[in-house]
Formats: C-alpha cells, structure tokens, sequence
C-alpha cells in the first residue's frame, strides 16, 4: 500500500515479519529437541534389550553373568556408555548413557541385585531418568 508515494516496506512491517519468523523457530525447536531426546531414549533402550540378549547367550556358554562387554561382544554405538556395574551367576546391573547427555538408563535382573542408579523400581525392566 502507497502511502507516503514511496515503495517498499515500512520498518514496522520488517519488525513485525522478523517476530513472526521467531514464534515459528522457536516452535520448531521445541519439537525437534522433544524428537531428538526421544530418539536419545530409544537408542538406550535397545543398547540395554541388546546387552540382556547377549547376558543371556553368555550365561548358556559360561552358567554365569559378566561385566566384560569384550566378553559379550557387544557392538554398542559410538558414543555410548554402557557400565555393567554387577554381575554372577544369580543376575547382574547395568545402566547406559549417550556421550554429553543427562538421559540415563538402567536394568538389573537376577536374586542379589538391585538398581544401579536407583530409580529402576522392578527387576527386568528398563527404567529412564531424565533430570
């Protein structure tokens, strides 16, 4: 709309496009940090199901659990902490991180062991904790 004669846009609509580009990234980014901690969990837990499969293939050669992850042959992700903080022949406690971040997992299954990290509650049961 010509008002003054002049083409253009006035520096109240430049403002008023610029806030409007902000509302919008600043809900895109809460969505892709929501997908991306949920993504974050998911690795967890299947690096966790992963080791109990392994726990148990190693317990039907050895009749007993270990802490060696070299022993299982594990393939964990890169920047995966994986920290079996228990184990014999009655069951054993792990818990698992991703390199940087404060979503943390743990699992303990078995007579004698209990939660790592102590907010798994059930045996056999990966439990999350997100600070």
């Amino acid at each position: 709309m010509k008002i003054t004669g002049k083409d253009g846009i006035s520096f109240v609509e430049m403002l008023a496009a610029i806030a409007l580009l902000a509302v919008l990234v600043a809900i895109a980014w809460g969505k892709f940090n929501t997908s991306f901690e949920e993504a974050l969990e998911a690795t967890l837990v299947s690096e966790l199901r992963n080791l109990a499969t392994a726990q148990e293939v190693y317990y039907r050669n050895h009749v007993t659990y270990t802490t060696d992850l070299t022993a299982l042959s594990l393939a964990e992700s890169p920047k995966s902490e994986i920290n079996i903080t228990s184990a014999d022949v009655r069951g054993w406690a792990a818990w698992n991180r991703i390199d940087k971040t404060l979503i943390r997992c743990e699992v303990y299954t078995g007579n004698g062991h209990t939660s790592p990290l102590g907010f798994a509650e059930t045996p056999e049961n990966i439990t999350c904790d997100k600070p």
